[in-house]
């Protein structure tokens, strides 16, 4: 039997009809506005998963959430990225509408299986998947299993204070998720383009004398892969910050690789190398010779699968 799934995130929900062995038959995605209700949002993905589903026979609806949320209880708790769905029991709602069996994973923990199962960390003992999107969050799969903790809260490092002042993510500055989400790095650019305006630097963070009015991740960095210094300083920021965190969780999990989602799978020369430089200085030599962090090798098909992999729990 097909199984669906639905990937929400902060910005965008992505929808698919697939199978429990990660092939995708049909896809599609639709924006979010995080301040509309969650049961209007819902609405409209549900009515394209209906034109994807046509006549298949389906056996349960996987949704890869964005946490802090709870699988037990079936309910978000307070996402910092979707304030209007904090509480809300997306579980009840789904089963109502359906009548189909739901599950919901932390979209990290979805991932993480996903990349087991199915990408980069195939094969893999002991994985650890760094989302990189609109939050920052990290699954956990130790010693060959999914590791959730009993609130599904393990894996939740963007709340991890990195320094005692910085970027702010999860409300907290200098936090893991100020440095590595998308948003996160949007106001250390931002920064570094003041800074380039007040010294009179040319920079591509700039438009007509002041920070450019679109200036988000994606934009940041575009301009840092071709040269620009400002932005350079920006993103080296941020991959300091991954090796600080990867170094730290190298020495605590021993892990064999580290798999990066959205922004450092898509920039993975920006990120990488500088995060290994620091990495190497800081963790345990032995066990940061054995852990890789390579990008996710899932591609576009990412969320999809992470849906479905979370489907898989759905199947009665």
């Amino acid at each position: 039997m097909a199984l669906l799934g639905l990937d929400i995130g902060g910005t965008k929900i992505g929808v698919c009809l697939g199978e429990p062995d990660g092939r995708v038959l049909a896809h599609d995605r639709l924006p979010v506005d995080p301040l509309a209700a969650p049961e209007v949002v819902l609405e409209a993905a549900l009515a394209r998963l209906d034109g994807l589903r046509g006549d298949a026979v389906v056996s349960g609806i996987g949704c890869a959430c964005p946490g802090p949320m709870s699988s037990a209880e079936g309910r978000f708790l307070d996402p910092p990225n979707l304030p209007r769905w904090h509480g809300f029991r997306l579980r009840d709602f789904l089963a109502a509408r359906t009548g189909l069996p739901v599950a919901m994973v932390n979209d990290a923990n979805a991932s993480v299986v996903a990349e087991v199962w199915w990408g980069a960390a195939r094969g893999a003992c002991t994985a650890v998947f760094l989302t990189m999107s609109t939050g920052m969050g990290a699954g956990l799969w130790i010693d060959g299993r999914l590791f959730e903790g009993p609130d599904d809260l393990a894996g939740e490092i963007g709340h991890i204070r990195l320094d005692p002042d910085g970027p702010v993510g999860f409300g907290k500055r200098g936090s893991v998720e100020g440095y590595l989400s998308g948003p996160g790095m949007a106001q250390l650019a931002r920064a570094e383009a003041l800074v380039a305006l007040q010294v009179g630097e040319a920079t591509g963070l700039l438009d007509d004398g002041a920070v450019r009015p679109d200036l988000d991740a994606e934009v940041l960095c575009r301009l840092a892969a071709a040269g620009d210094a400002a932005a350079l300083r920006a993103v080296g920021r941020s991959a300091d910050a991954l090796g600080r965190l990867a170094a730290m969780l190298t020495d605590l999990l021993n892990p064999d690789v580290f798999v990066l989602g959205t922004i450092g799978a898509a920039w993975p020369d920006l990120f990488i190398p500088r995060a290994e430089a620091v990495r190497a200085r800081e963790a345990i030599p032995r066990a940061a010779r054995r852990a890789r962090l390579v990008p996710s090798t899932l591609g576009p098909r990412r969320g999809d699968l992470a849906a479905l992999a979370a489907a898989v729990r759905a199947r009665p």
